[in-house]
């Protein structure tokens, strides 16, 4: 086995000391994968590295703000059930949400209108002569930041288990 030495500021040594520390960490050192990963990690990342410099860590909500995922523990199971359906689309109709919660499209509007009052969802643009609806700005923000790494959230890499030595 190889051992290579890295000089890293200690900013970036305390990042690394508390995510060995956390679940990932501990994972990638029982697997037995650590060094393979940081390594791989880092040259798949080059480019937007050279490009839009480190990646910025998770900045905890504003005081009194809460964080995404104590947001999402609020929601009911219906609405945890449709929330998935923004990340490939971010508007839908009332015939694919009930399809998605199998329920008549007559129930699906009665928990529509509570969501419009509520702010999970707002009016969207006709797609195809139906309505259609959109997340409510804040759960845009919400499943935005929690769904799409581009945005600016940190990348979590998941190896394949063929990987591990």
């Amino acid at each position: 086995m190889v051992t290579i030495q890295l000089k890293v500021s200690e900013g970036v040594a305390d990042r690394w000391r508390r995510f060995l520390e956390g679940s990932q960490g501990l994972r990638l050192l029982d697997a037995g994968v650590l060094g393979d990963w940081v390594l791989t990690a880092f040259m798949l990342q080059v480019d937007e590295y050279l490009e839009h410099g480190l990646p910025q860590e998770r900045q905890a909500p504003p005081p009194g703000e809460p964080d995404d995922g104590c947001t999402r523990r609020k929601l009911t199971k219906m609405q945890k059930r449709v929330l998935p359906m923004y990340n490939e689309n971010d508007n839908q109709t009332q015939e694919e949400i009930a399809r998605v919660l199998g329920i008549d499209p007559s129930q699906a509007g009665e928990l529509i209108q509570g969501w419009l009052e509520e702010g999970f969802l707002t009016l969207g643009p006709l797609r195809d002569g139906q309505q259609s609806y959109l997340l409510g700005l804040a759960w845009q923000r919400h499943n935005l930041t929690a769904n799409r790494p581009s945005l600016n959230t940190p990348r979590i890499l998941h190896l394949p288990e063929n990987l591990k030595p």
